[in-house]
């Protein structure tokens, strides 16, 4: 059993009367330890696609399991849950609070996990990144690769089987983005499962499977040896 299966998935937005298609059948296995990139033009669907695996929105059609469990049809509840315990996200904008120190930043996901309010695990993980001098230290106070490590250690504080990473050097120049993506191999390399979306082929080299969209389609998956997801 993958640890996420995505089966026959449709995503359709309408807009009034007009339906937009956002996906078109997209089938897809992740095995846990997997280090996913997936790659594609604006509009191609890879951002749906992570909402879904994030549990941030929900398939029109198809089933989306994880970890064995149908969560395509979990309400609001259900799916916050699973994105507090099991998932870990990296944004490209960091997205950190700008009035809280580092520490605090990292240990708001704890607030409805199980580590609750543990700030000695949060020190923990930001002295693993290199941060542990920048504890007390509000994001405009920091670098855009210290802030990007903020993000990460608050993606890791509930200790998730999985880090979605939408961009995470998007914003970074060459060498710090290097770092980053050092990073996410050595937590790899540690079990976790990464599924990173990014528009750079340089970052994307770093990742054991390489998937392209294209219109909402898989239009190429290194897995199945460099052909379209329709031609397997």
């Amino acid at each position: 059993m993958a640890l996420i299966e995505v089966e026959n998935v449709d995503k359709i937005y309408k807009l009034g009367a007009v339906e937009v298609p956002a996906l078109r059948d997209v089938t897809l296995h992740i095995e846990e330890g997997d280090f996913l990139a997936i790659m594609g033009p604006s509009g191609s669907g890879k951002s749906t696609l992570m909402n879904i695996l994030g549990c941030l929105d929900r398939p029109t059609r198809g089933m989306f399991r994880l970890e064995g469990a149908n969560v395509s049809r979990l309400g609001d509840t259900g799916r916050a849950q699973i994105r507090n315990r099991r998932i870990g996200f990296v944004f490209q904008n960091f997205n950190l609070l700008p009035r809280m120190s580092a520490l605090r930043n990292v240990m708001l996901p704890t607030i409805y996990g199980p580590h609750h309010r543990d700030s000695r695990r949060a020190r923990e993980i930001l002295s693993d990144l290199g941060l542990a001098d920048r504890v007390r230290h509000s994001p405009v106070e920091l670098s855009g690769g210290e802030q990007q490590r903020v993000a990460i250690a608050r993606a890791l504080i509930n200790d998730p089987p999985i880090l979605l990473a939408d961009e995470p050097t998007g914003n970074l120049d060459t060498a710090t983005g290097n770092e980053i993506i050092s990073i996410l191999e050595r937590l790899n390399r540690q079990g976790k499962t990464i599924i990173m979306v990014t528009h750079e082929d340089d970052v994307a080299r770093h990742a054991q499977r390489v998937i392209r969209f294209r219109d909402g389609a898989i239009e190429w998956d290194s897995a199945a040896g460099g052909v379209a997801s329709n031609e397997k």
